[in-house]
């Protein structure tokens, strides 16, 4: 009986946004049928299993303003939705439409929990549902968790039960730091737990260029009028001659007495023109009172002041400054980055290799081991500084704490550079090339371990390197520019330093370092914007201190 009454009185709603009912009947075994408008085109839902990331904003727009539009008018009719979602959205020819608007959804007194609940509608519930309140702001809050969805893919709250998500609803705050503006400021406001927070109309759930604009109406009668309409711009003739100048280029003004610029006196020039022009005053004797029949002297003609020449000059447009940093990409999206940033490592690295190996006076072709040995260990310090990175990024991490992270990926790419070793045999080809890191004498004791000796200098000598060098700021998004020399060369001396102090390590651990500096800056990724803030920012905290 509900659901006959609600489709009854929402038999004559005509919008084009709406899905239309066009009649209710009934068979001799009392069982009802809705007879509805069939729609050819695809359900939001079908259109959100092909965009898991979320849709492009022009047909975010499109979606919208249509789901927009069609809630409005049933508010203006007195019809609440109640369930909003996906799958009771379709678009056919460009045009939205919406379902499910007349089985039990409307605004009556009598009206309590009769009607049935849908599972899986609990992603889009309001949190006053709980409370028995069915009111227009259940539908703001629906069209703003529908609105999040078609951006990220995904609703703002899940849970594992239906209980964990209604709890949710209740008091979890969604993640808007993924939404561009204008849409987060709009989802924001619509998803607010009171209601009485939320926008009163569902229009002012639109983009401001979607929006729509007051009709040119003007109403005449018994002596009512609408404000007059604002004057319409007059129209461009296209047959005038104009002239404009760009902000940037040099503008003169040239009069018909211009003159050449003069050259600008100095100080003590003007000092001494204003003293003697004093001079001049004082002496200068009071007229006299002309007598009142004498003529009127002829009046002097005008000083005709000479026109200077005035040159602006051209000025580079200051950087704008963003008032706050860009939100950091969603953890499916980073995960991206770092998998394709790891790939891409591994090219980088073996083209670095190549000249490195001319530097350290190695031929691949008769040495493959050693050209092995720096490529291969590269590419696994550049990995480990990638992922570092990435796990801190948008995290606050203190600086011993970077520090220990740093040592932990150094030991470990000792322990691994001795693997290597001991795969390829390094460290015989090592004594007999002709390298420049090549060891000099005994330092520290080797480990003695089931009868083999291990370099335990070569752990420490890359635990030492990575515990010196700030690895952490060669990947970051915001850092200064996408690739600085100064960190390759900063790397490059603490190599050099710690050389000399651990003889007995694997030989080219300082170029595996430089590799390791070059390679992450140019494989991980860089926001111009980001940067710009963090410089921005960082000058200003030199500035307060």
């Amino acid at each position: 009986d509900v659901e006959r009454r609600g489709v009854v009185q929402c038999m004559n709603l005509k919008c084009p946004n709406l899905l239309a009912i066009h009649d209710l009947k009934s068979n001799e075994s009392g069982e009802t049928f809705v007879v509805m408008e069939y729609v050819a085109g695809p359900s939001l839902a079908n259109v959100l299993t092909r965009h898991p990331g979320g849709m492009p904003v022009a047909e975010v727009r499109a979606w919208l303003k249509g789901l927009v539009e069609g809630v409005a008018y049933l508010h203006d009719h007195g019809i609440v939705h109640r369930d909003l979602k996906p799958a009771n959205l379709f678009m056919e020819e460009g045009i939205v439409k919406i379902g499910d608007y007349g089985l039990a959804k409307l605004i009556t007194p009598s009206q309590g929990t009769e009607h049935s609940e849908s599972i899986g509608t609990c992603h889009y519930m309001a949190p006053e549902i709980a409370s028995g309140k069915y009111h227009k702001p259940i539908d703001v809050y629906a069209i703003g968790v529908v609105l999040y969805e078609m951006l990220t893919g995904h609703v703002p709250f899940q849970g594992e039960t239906v209980g964990e998500i209604l709890m949710k609803h209740l008091t979890a705050r969604p993640d808007l730091s993924v939404l561009p503006e204008p849409f987060r400021s709009i989802v924001g406001r619509a998803l607010a737990k009171d209601p009485n927070q939320r926008p009163s109309r569902v229009h002012d759930l639109l983009p401001p260029e979607d929006a729509p604009k007051p009709a040119a109406v003007r109403f005449i009668g018994d002596g009512k009028t609408a404000p007059p309409l604002p004057p319409a711009p007059e129209p461009r003739r296209e047959e005038e001659d104009i002239l404009r100048i760009g902000a940037e280029e040099p503008v003169f003004y040239i009069g018909p007495e211009t003159r050449p610029p003069l050259r600008r006196p100095s100080v003590r020039e003007r000092l001494q023109a204003n003293w003697a022009a004093r001079q001049r005053q004082r002496a200068r004797p009071n007229p006299s009172p002309a007598p009142a029949h004498a003529p009127r002297p002829a009046p002097a003609p005008a000083r005709q002041t000479p026109v200077r020449l005035v040159a602006v000059r051209r000025t580079n447009p200051a950087p704008v400054v963003p008032a706050e940093p860009p939100p950091l990409p969603s953890g499916r999206v980073r995960v991206a980055e770092l998998a394709g940033s790891m790939l891409l490592a591994a090219p980088v690295v073996g083209l670095l290799a190549a000249p490195a190996c001319g530097l350290l006076e190695i031929d691949p072709s008769s040495q493959p081991q050693l050209f092995a040995y720096l490529a291969v260990l590269a590419l696994l310090g550049t990995w480990a500084v990638l992922i570092a990175g990435k796990v801190c990024e948008g995290k606050t991490v203190e600086a011993s704490t970077g520090r220990l992270m740093a040592l932990a990926i150094g030991v470990a790419l000792g322990a691994g550079s001795l693997v290597i070793d001991e795969t390829l045999r390094v460290r015989a080809l090592a004594g007999h090339a002709p390298g420049v890191l090549i060891r000099t004498g005994p330092w520290f004791s080797d480990f003695v371990a089931d009868g083999h000796r291990v370099p335990v200098e070569t752990v420490l000598y890359f635990g030492a390197f990575f515990l010196a060098t700030n690895w952490a700021k060669l990947t970051t998004r915001d850092r200064k520019a996408r690739f600085r020399v100064w960190p390759i060369l900063l790397a490059g001396l603490i190599g050099a330093a710690l050389t000399p102090l651990t003889p007995n390590a694997e030989p080219y651990g300082l170029a595996v370092g430089v590799l390791v500096a070059v390679a992450s800056q140019l494989v991980s990724p860089w926001n111009e914007a980001a940067a710009l803030h963090a410089k921005y920012r960082a000058r200003k905290g030199r500035w307060a201190a």
